[in-house]
C-alpha cells in the first residue's frame, strides 16, 4: 500500500498530525519505535491546548484523567515574592481553565485516538533509514521491529514528528542550537507533598534561579498529592557542579545536583517538608535547538522534531499541535494541486517560524530577572492606567499561548517593552506579594475539590 502520508513518531505533534490528516480522509501510516504508554517530560499544557484538543475530538477523554490548571504562580529566586496570573483574567471561554498531566496516558490517549480516526500505528518499529528522492517520486522508510525484523514502507509524503531524536534533522545535519539557551533539565516526581495555596488551586509554579545557575525550577500539581518537579540550569553550571559531586558521588551526581537545587529553593520548604521521591532522578538535555530547513517537497518536520525551545512557558505541546494543524492543511492543499504544495509548506512555516521568533524572546525576557522579574509583576486592579493594563494583558495572552495569531503584534510588544523608558514606565505600575500571603488567601478563586475532585473520586472507585 502506498499512503498519503507516512509520520515518524507517535507523540502529540505525530498523532495531532494524523488525526488531522484523517479528517481530510487521507491515509495516514504513524511509525513510533517506543510501545506506549509510556512516560515522558512536559506535563503541563496551556490554555490554548484547549482548543486543540477539541479539533481533535480528544478533550473529553483528557478530562477524565487531567489536573485542572486556572494560572502560574512565579516566585523569585529568594522567596519572598510572587505573583499569580490567572488565564480567566484575559479568557472568557472555556479555555481559561487548562490542564496539567502525566504524559503517559497523555500520549497514549493522542496516540488511540489517532488510531480510531483511522490511522495505522505501528508501535515498536524504529525507523532506520528513509530515501527521499526515489525515481517512482514515492518517499521510502525502512524500520526494523522489536524482534529486529525489517519492515519497508512507501508513501507520497513524510512527516518528521519524531521529538527530540529530529530524525530528518540528524540525517541533513542542519540542528543547530539556540545561542544562550544552553541548558539540561532534571526531573522527578514526588509523594506526600504539603501544597501551599496556589498548589491547592492548580496554579503551576515556576521559580526562579539567580546568579551563574540561570535557570529556573518547575513544580507541577499533577494530582491531589502528586507534584512534578524539574530544575533547568545553565550547562556551564551543571558542568561545574558535575565536577564538585562526582568526586564524592560518581555514580549519583545528577541526584545529588537535584536535591541540591530543590533544598535551596525557599519556597518549596513548607511544601517538601514530609515529602519523598517516586523515582529515580531523570535527566534531559541538549535543547533549546532549531533545524534550518524544515521541508522540502514531500517532508516537512513537525514539533520538536523541527525545533525546540526552552520550556519555561510549558509551550511545547501547543506548538507540536499547531505546527501539526497548519503543515497537515498545506500537506493536504499540495496534494489537490502538487503546483501549491512549496507554497503552501512555505506559509505554513512563515507562521511557526514567527511563532518561534516570539517565543524566544519571550524566553530571554524571562532570563533577565535583574530587567523583568515576573514574579514581581502583578496587575494592581486600584490603577487606571489603560496601557499598563494592555501591556500586562499581552502578557497574560502569551502565557495562554497566543504565539502564531498576533506573532508580529506580540514581537513588537516585546521590543518595545524592553526600551528603558518603556519597561520603567510598566514596573511603577505593577505589584507583587509577600510570599506568605499566598498561603492564606486564594489564588485565582477555585477550592482544591473543584481542581482535584474527579481525580479523588476516581482514586476511590480504583479502591473499591
Amino acid at each position: 500500500m502506498v499512503y498519503d502520508v507516512i509520520i515518524i513518531g507517535g507523540g502529540p505533534a505525530g498523532s495531532s498530525a494524523a488525526t488531522y490528516l484523517r479528517q481530510k480522509n487521507r491515509t495516514v501510516l504513524v511509525l513510533e519505535k517506543e510501545k506506549f504508554p509510556r512516560d515522558h517530560v512536559g506535563e503541563s499544557l496551556i490554555p490554548f491546548c484547549y482548543y486543540k484538543l477539541k479539533e481533535l475530538d480528544a478533550l473529553d477523554e483528557i478530562k477524565k484523567f487531567a489536573t485542572l490548571k486556572p494560572g502560574v504562580n512565579f516566585v523569585d529566586n529568594e522567596g519572598q515574592n510572587q505573583s499569580v496570573w490567572c488565564f480567566k483574567h484575559v479568557i472568557d471561554d472555556e479555555a481559561h481553565m487548562s490542564y496539567h498531566t502525566l504524559r503517559a496516558p497523555f500520549d497514549d490517549a493522542l496516540l488511540r485516538n489517532a488510531e480510531k480516526k483511522g490511522a495505522t500505528v505501528l508501535e515498536e518499529h524504529n525507523v532506520k533509514n528513509v530515501v527521499l528522492d526515489s525515481p517512482d517520486n514515492l518517499v521510502h522508510v525502512e524500520t526494523e521491529d522489536s524482534s529486529q525484523n525489517k519492515h519497508q514502507f512507501a508513501g507520497k509524503f513524510l512527516l518528521d514528528a519524531s521529538g527530540h531524536g529530529t530524525f530528518l534533522g540528524r540525517k541533513f545535519k542542519s540542528k543547530k542550537v539556540f545561542k544562550g539557551l544552553d541548558r539540561t533539565a532534571f526531573f522527578c516526581h514526588w509523594l506526600n507533598n504539603t501544597y501551599d495555596q496556589p498548589l491547592s488551586e492548580g496554579l503551576i509554579k515556576i521559580i526562579y534561579l539567580g546568579g551563574e545557575k540561570k535557570g529556573w525550577l518547575w513544580v507541577i500539581p499533577v494530582g491531589p498529592n502528586h507534584l512534578s518537579i524539574g530544575v533547568s540550569l545553565n550547562n556551564d553550571y551543571v558542568k561545574e557542579q558535575k565536577k564538585k559531586f562526582s568526586a564524592t558521588h560518581p555514580e549519583t551526581w545528577m541526584k545529588e545536583l537535584y536535591l541540591q537545587e530543590v533544598k535551596e529553593a525557599k519556597a518549596l520548604d513548607s511544601i517538601l517538608k514530609e515529602a519523598r521521591l517516586e523515582h529515580d532522578v531523570l535527566t534531559i538535555g541538549d535543547y533549546s535547538y532549531y533545524n534550518e530547513k524544515k521541508h522540502g517537497k514531500n517532508y516537512a518536520m513537525i514539533g520538536d522534531s523541527g525545533a525546540f525551545l526552552d520550556p519555561i512557558f510549558s509551550s511545547g505541546i501547543y506548538v507540536a499541535f499547531e505546527s501539526a494543524n497548519l503543515v497537515t492543511k498545506a500537506i493536504d492543499k499540495g496534494f489537490k494541486n502538487p503546483a501549491d504544495m512549496d507554497g503552501s509548506l512555505a506559509e505554513a512555516y512563515q507562521t511557526i517560524d514567527g511563532a518561534y521568533v516570539l517565543l524566544e524572546k519571550f524566553i530571554r525576557l524571562f532570563y533577565e530577572p535583574e530587567t523583568f522579574n515576573f514574579a514581581k509583576i502583578e496587575f494592581n486592579a486600584a490603577e487606571e492606567f489603560i496601557g499598563f493594563k494592555s501591556a500586562y494583558e499581552v502578557l497574560h495572552y502569551l502565557l495562554a499561548g497566543d504565539f502564531f495569531s498576533k506573532y508580529k503584534e506580540y514581537t513588537i510588544f516585546i521590543d518595545q517593552l524592553k526600551t528603558e523608558k518603556n519597561f520603567k514606565r510598566f514596573l511603577n505600575l505593577t505589584k507583587s506579594r509577600h510570599h506568605e500571603d499566598l498561603n492564606t488567601i486564594t489564588a485565582c478563586g477555585y477550592t482544591f475539590e473543584s481542581i482535584y475532585g474527579h481525580l479523588m473520586e476516581d482514586s476511590s472507585k480504583a479502591g473499591q
